[in-house]
């Protein structure tokens, strides 16, 4: 008896609690819609892009290696008409502090495999899109260009030739500066990769004097299990980059996207270090990076160069089991170019332009093999690019008339070596590269 009245009274307690704190916190339950959610900013809209690259190229001289004569037979002289590069996207600043682009590639539309030009994985007459930049930036600091973040699928800070458009370049190619860097460093020539930089731009109150800088932590290179992991040993790819620029700014407002060329409006120069570091992975114990570049613009002059050098630490089984060799791997590669903005009768804009690259890897068989097994590059290669480019509309539109002749040492490889970018061409297998005359129209909308 006594235990069902205290039963029935724990009941009627707990009904009295409940009955209480409905009436009590009947308001809590019963808010108005939050309030504080973000609002877009005024006149938010998204802005479309689209920008291609036509080229027309004439190659001679290009050669493919015979694996049964062990001789170079020479292809014919060709005329190949292509779509260097398409991007297609938009862009938008949805909230006052946040910024977002997203870009598509469809590039070398047309391109005939035997044709001396370089430069992008080829589709030929079957056009394919890929992803090419997705990332948001995000001023951390509200009306200061000290602190921003900047996240997603893009081009890690480093090398000036690399975070370059190729529309804003004095070259009808880009250097290949780029495309030894970015395979050192991320395994990809189109030099993106998923991650996270810090950077800003800290100005004196003149403007006479500023730094920017940029920090990333990155996605390393993929080699393993069809090129989706780095294996089972993993460490991620450090990039760090700091300009100073002296003179006239080279930027008034941060961003990841750099211009060549002011068209006579800067008279300044900007000193840039860079580099990058990468742990222990399946394919090597460091993989290291360090560079420097320079961009001069003084009225109608422009120059740019720069040079980085790369190595990679590995070990590898020597023949006849005569042991481990432990190795560091280096090489080099750098370039100068110079342009001179030349107004004709206020009526033309040309830019008359020339370029040399320069890429050093071992020529000897003990460090070639080292290179080997490390998947990267030896032997030399040099190319000069000279040419006249017409401007139509500033940075948006120009014609481009351009020659570029290549040549490379393969060093103890020997013929039919693939040890750099002009021996080797995707789809043929082992060349000599062509020498080529480029006519060329970029044009951005």
């Amino acid at each position: 008896m006594a235990t069902n009245i205290w039963r029935w009274g724990a009941r009627v307690l707990l009904s009295s609690f409940w009955v209480w704190i409905s009436l009590s916190w009947t308001p809590l339950f019963a808010q108005e819609p939050f309030q504080g959610f973000l609002k877009n900013r005024e006149g938010f809209k998204i802005e479309p892009l689209l920008q291609l690259q036509f080229w027309s190229v004439y190659s001679s001289n290009q050669k493919v290696f015979n694996a049964q004569t062990r001789v170079y037979d020479a292809v014919d002289n060709r005329l190949n008409f292509l779509i260097r590069r398409g991007r297609m996207g938009f862009r938008m600043q949805p909230f006052d502090n946040l910024k977002a682009a997203v870009m598509l590639s469809f590039d070398a539309i047309g391109r005939d495999v035997q044709s001396g030009n370089f430069g992008a994985a080829n589709n030929g007459a079957i056009p394919s899109v890929g992803l090419f930049d997705a990332f948001l930036e995000w001023r951390i600091q509200p009306q200061s260009e000290k602190f921003f973040l900047v996240a997603g699928y893009f081009r890690p800070q480093i090398s000036r030739e690399s975070i370059t458009p190729a529309w804003q370049v004095g070259s009808l190619e880009k250097s290949a500066t780029q495309t030894y860097l970015r395979q050192h460093i991320i395994g990809l020539n189109a030099g993106r990769t998923a991650g996270v930089n810090l950077g800003g731009l800290l100005k004196n109150s003149t403007e006479k004097v500023c730094l920017n800088y940029n920090l990333g932590v990155f996605n390393p290179g993929f080699y393993a299990y069809s090129n989706n992991s780095v294996g089972g040993k993993f460490s991620p790819l450090l990039v760090g980059r700091a300009v100073l620029s002296l003179g006239d700014p080279e930027l008034k407002q941060y961003g990841i996207s750099y211009l060549q060329n002011f068209f006579n409006q800067r008279k300044g120069i900007s000193l840039a270090l860079d580099g990058s570091t990468q742990g222990q992975t399946d394919l090597f114990s460091r993989n290291t990076s360090l560079g420097a570049d320079v961009l001069l613009n003084w009225k109608a002059l422009n120059v740019d160069a720069e040079y980085h050098r790369m190595l990679r630490r590995g070990a590898r089984q020597l023949p006849n089991n005569a042991g481990l060799r432990n190795f560091d791997y280096t090489s080099s590669v750098q370039h100068l170019r110079v342009s001179y903005n030349w107004i004709v009768g206020k009526k033309l804009f040309l830019e008359p332009t020339f370029t040399l690259m320069y890429y050093k890897g071992a020529t000897d068989s003990l460090r070639q093999a080292d290179a080997l097994a490390v998947h990267t590059f030896a032997g030399t290669e040099t190319y000069y690019d000279t040419g006249i480019n017409w401007h139509l509309q500033e940075r948006k539109l120009k014609l481009m008339l351009h020659y570029i002749w290549r040549k490379g040492n393969s060093g103890a490889a020997g013929d039919g070596a693939t040890v750099n970018d002009y021996f080797n061409q995707a789809n043929v297998g082992a060349i000599r590269r062509g020498n080529w005359l480029g006519l060329g129209l970029n044009a951005i909308f």
